[in-house]
């Protein structure tokens, strides 16, 4: 019994060690099992990642590739988690991505917020790799509407 707690003792320490990127599906367990193979895999990744809780439970504790890496805050991690669902929300204006960050930024009006990403959509995802950037972008925008 104690070599088997010393064996998962040690898996969880490798894995965390290893805190390799993420694909599409974001971090949580499936970017531990799958981390950023291309392709359908990803699809399997995020349904991993959304059973038990996974991703929301990472990003909360900064476990299973949700950790910081470079990253500045909640915010920056949830646009670093769906940079591409919100990229495509900003171009349209409006969004469940969108209604979200709205929430973690203190803005009532989603609406406002998504009519604000839209009209200033080539500025903000001006390095959409940059998760960073995108978050500053953001709420420089934002400053003073919603309280960012």
């Amino acid at each position: 019994m104690k070599n088997l707690f010393l064996a998962l003792g040690l898996l969880v320490v490798a894995s965390v060690a290893q805190a390799a990127p993420y694909g599409t599906a974001g971090c949580g367990l499936g970017s531990l099992a799958f981390q950023d193979q291309p392709g359908f895999i990803q699809v399997v990744a995020a349904t991993l990642n959304g059973t038990g809780g996974s991703q929301t439970f990472g990003i909360s504790t900064g476990t299973s590739n949700c950790g910081p890496n470079g990253l500045n805050s909640q915010m920056d991690i949830f646009i670093d988690s769906n940079k591409v669902a919100l990229s495509n929300e900003a171009a349209r204006g409006q969004g469940e991505t969108i209604a979200v960050l709205s929430n973690m930024m203190g803005c009532s009006d989603a609406a406002a917020v998504g009519t604000t990403l839209k009209a200033n959509y080539s500025e903000i995802f001006a390095d959409q790799n940059d998760s960073q950037a995108i978050s500053k972008a953001i709420q420089a925008k934002l400053h003073g509407t919603c309280g960012a």
